[in-house]
């Protein structure tokens, strides 16, 4: 995990799925042993970037919670992206 926050206890990355160039996921852990993924879609276009959250309700993103076990499952398919 990268970015860490000032109580040191919130950790966040990115990644960008292997096959498809434009998906990604944000992957947060707060230590209460579990993680929480949001996965979207970004496309660069000339005139602006457009962002499609996956899974969402009504408009919002939706977090979902899984375990250590499976999000290592869910990275074999993604490379981490540094952050900006």
């Amino acid at each position: 995990m990268a970015k860490r926050s000032r109580a040191n206890r919130t950790e966040k990355a990115t990644y960008q799925n292997i096959r498809n160039e434009h998906k990604y996921i944000d992957v947060v852990h707060h230590g209460d042993g579990h993680y929480y993924i949001i996965q979207y879609i970004k496309h660069e276009l000339p005139e602006r970037t457009v962002v499609n959250y996956m899974g969402t309700r009504c408009g919002h993103k939706q977090k979902f919670r899984i375990g250590k076990g499976t999000l290592l499952n869910i990275l074999e398919d993604y490379k981490k992206v540094e952050e900006a």
